[in-house]
């Protein structure tokens, strides 16, 4: 981006430094949060904040814990229960949908990031179990991968799900323009 240009803080588009609209969303280009519009601030509704490394880490631990209730001490419950291949793979995918809008549902700002990032994290050691349990059910690694990659696509959703449940779903109210009578005489 030129020197001469401001980036929106809303979509990120260059404009002109002269531009108080930007030319492509047409939000009002100002360095404060505090001069947005409530439409403005309802639009940017459900934008991350920020990225939190310790909610990477509480996703990591949220997701391990989940794995190894369900895929490592449930079958030791539950004889008939037996999670490997590709049914121990739809139930981790479910289990970080479950998580990351939980942890998305819980924490204080919009976290979108953070859970995926965990839940990618945490995917490498359930998938590597789940190929160390897996004695009839044999699957390829391809097929773990795909399976990391669909936890993390879930955890991703699972967090923006978590996010809708929290926020508030009123719209904001236009307000009313007061029009002026005259005076009766």
């Amino acid at each position: 981006m030129a020197a001469e240009e401001i980036e929106c803080h809303v979509c990120g588009a260059g404009n002109p430094k002269e531009s108080e609209r930007c030319s492509s969303c047409g939000a009002r280009l100002s360095e404060l949060a505090s001069e947005l519009s409530e439409a403005e601030l309802y639009a940017r509704r459900h934008q991350p904040d920020g990225f939190e490394v310790r909610w990477v880490f509480i996703s990591f631990g949220l997701f391990l814990v989940m794995a190894a209730l369900a895929l490592a001490l449930l079958p030791l419950v539950v004889p008939a229960y037996d999670p490997q291949g590709f049914a121990g793979i739809v139930i981790t995918i479910v289990l970080w949908f479950l998580g990351a809008a939980a942890i998305n549902y819980v924490s204080p700002g919009k976290n979108f990031i953070e859970p995926p990032v965990g839940g990618l994290l945490a995917a490498i050691p359930t998938m590597t179990f789940l190929s160390s349990i897996a004695d009839v059910y044999q699957l390829s690694v391809g097929a773990y991968v795909l399976g990391t990659m669909m936890a993390t696509m879930m955890a991703l959703m699972g967090a923006f799900v978590g996010n809708l449940l929290r926020a508030d779903h009123e719209e904001p109210r236009p307000q009313k323009k007061r029009s002026r009578r005259p005076k009766a005489a």
